[in-house]
């Protein structure tokens, strides 16, 4: 008799905690999710009390033509799912089993028309000032988007009381091929991709306080490409004062395609296309396939046997331009401490990215040269459970704890307990960074970089900083990957 009353107190407590159904809230209606923007009023959505506005025109552009405001428009649009993502070639990774369980892509509807954002928030129209954290994803220059990888997902950050914006722009061809030898209309074809960016951090400036958010307080941060997008806008004139601090993830890119050398590709391409100055204007409706053959026919014949052209494709070659108006000199000119000296900065990669720690050093001391004294460096080395612990802390693996999105990324790092729990500080620390500049939660201090001791955190279990000489190094340098993925018949 005693079981059977310990059986039955059981589940009528489980019922009273609730966990027989999810206690979650959703309210798509049209007038609790209200937003008057520049342009228009937009109608979102609210999910377990996070505002949330998906796909909403920042810019709009001819194909290879400099970014334009968008229409504007009467009554209500909703903004309740993700926009078009740049069209991209399709990654040979697709056809790897466990690297698409890993990373779980998404490349959604792919289109010219791609300058689109999405906003989370905590609460909207109520004057509050709440910092503001925009992300740039990753993929080189050649790929990817805002939706692209589940742990993208701001709902969890956006808890911690920031608004974060995540943002589609044009990418490969058409954000970067240079055609400006055929016409002032081309002229900024070969940083059409920056000039995106730039016009979605002006849509962010004009309009994120009727999302509860500072346009005094903007946070860019990125990963791998994006990474090396955050390094190019501190390099960018027209996005001075659109953004306050910087946050750079495994993309430690500092070099930038010189003028000529892209010119120069740009007008191969179009002869592969047969076309010429009198009918340029075709490639403005020529399919993207069409484009993408062409590109891949020139950089076959130019590099026959570089394996990253056979692994990627021709529009991993694409990249931002230095072109002297858009973005004036190359990123590690002293002249760009004009723009950007002294803002503040988190730089840093993966313990398993072992050969990109030393761009992490020269981009930092750069910056230091630069005037930037408030830098703070990190190593994450909180490695991957999955595939017999073989993924280690390959690329990528950290984003799902800057985003606090554990859930959305335990196909890539597990799901135990400790990943939750850090997780929950590393998003902190991000967070705490987007406030103010300064990294620091109850709990940890980050010292700020100098290019003497060299500070440098270690995001792992126990979190520590290590300075030049630590056996960290030695140990990161001799790190060599022993990952099955790459040993498959497929590779």
């Amino acid at each position: 008799m005693k079981k059977y009353f310990i059986l039955a107190f059981a589940v009528l407590f489980l019922a009273a905690c609730g966990t027989r159904y999810p206690e979650h809230s959703l309210i798509l209606n049209s007038k609790d999710a209200l937003v008057e923007t520049t342009y228009g009023t937009l109608c979102g959505y609210i999910e377990d009390g996070i505002y949330t506005f998906k796909g909403i025109d920042y810019a709009k552009a001819a194909r290879f033509e400099a970014p334009q405001d968008p229409d504007s428009w009467e009554g209500v649009q909703t903004a309740v799912y993700y926009g078009n993502q740049c069209s991209q070639a399709p990654r040979f990774l697709w056809g790897n089993d466990t690297e698409a369980f890993l990373y779980q892509w998404d490349d959604g509807v792919q289109s010219d028309n791609c300058q689109n954002l999405n906003v989370w928030t905590k609460g909207i129209n109520d004057g509050k000032k709440r910092p503001v954290m925009v992300w740039l994803h990753g993929g080189g220059y050649a790929m990817g988007g805002s939706n692209e990888l589940p742990f993208y997902e701001g709902t969890n950050l956006a808890k911690k009381d920031v608004v974060l914006v995540s943002i589609n722009h044009r990418l490969n061809i058409l954000g970067y091929m240079d055609l400006s030898d055929f016409g002032e209309k081309y002229k900024y074809s070969g940083v059409a991709g920056v000039m995106d960016m730039v016009k979605a951090l002006e849509w962010v400036h004009k309009n994120i306080a009727a999302f509860g958010g500072d346009p005094d307080n903007v946070t860019i941060f990125g990963q791998s490409g994006g990474g090396g997008k955050v390094n190019i806008l501190l390099g960018t004139p027209s996005a001075k004062g659109l953004f306050h601090r910087g946050i750079i993830e495994s993309g430690s890119m500092t070099s930038l395609m010189d003028k000529d050398e892209a010119r120069a590709i740009g007008r191969a391409v179009v002869e592969k296309l047969g076309l010429n100055a009198k009918t340029i204007d075709q490639i403005q409706t020529i399919p993207y396939a069409d484009l993408l053959k062409a590109t891949n026919a020139y950089f076959a014949e130019k590099n026959p046997n570089n394996p990253f052209l056979l692994a990627f494709g021709a529009v991993m070659s694409f990249s931002p331009e230095y072109d002297g108006e858009v973005i004036p000199y190359q990123l590690t000119d002293p002249r760009v401490a004009e723009i950007s000296g002294g803002l503040p900065t988190i730089i840093g990669c993966n313990f398993a990215e072992n050969n990109m720690l030393p761009a992490v050093y020269a981009n930092a001391d750069n910056r230091y040269n630069m005037g930037d004294t408030k830098q703070y460096l990190y190593i994450f080395n909180k490695p991957s459970t999955l595939m017999d612990g073989t993924f280690g802390t390959n690329h990528c693996t950290e984003m799902p704890f800057v985003f606090n999105n554990i859930w959305l990324g335990r196909f890539m790092v597990g799901c135990d307990k400790s990943a939750y729990k850090f997780a929950d500080f590393m998003s902190d620390v991000w967070v705490s960074f987007a406030k103010d500049g300064v990294p620091n939660t109850r709990k940890f201090k980050w010292e700020v970089y100098n290019p003497d001791t060299k500070p440098m955190v270690i995001f792992q279990d126990k979190t520590y900083t290590a300075h030049q000489g630590d056996p960290v190094f030695e140990e990161m340098a001799a790190y060599k990957a022993e990952n099955w993925v790459f040993r498959q018949p497929y590779f």
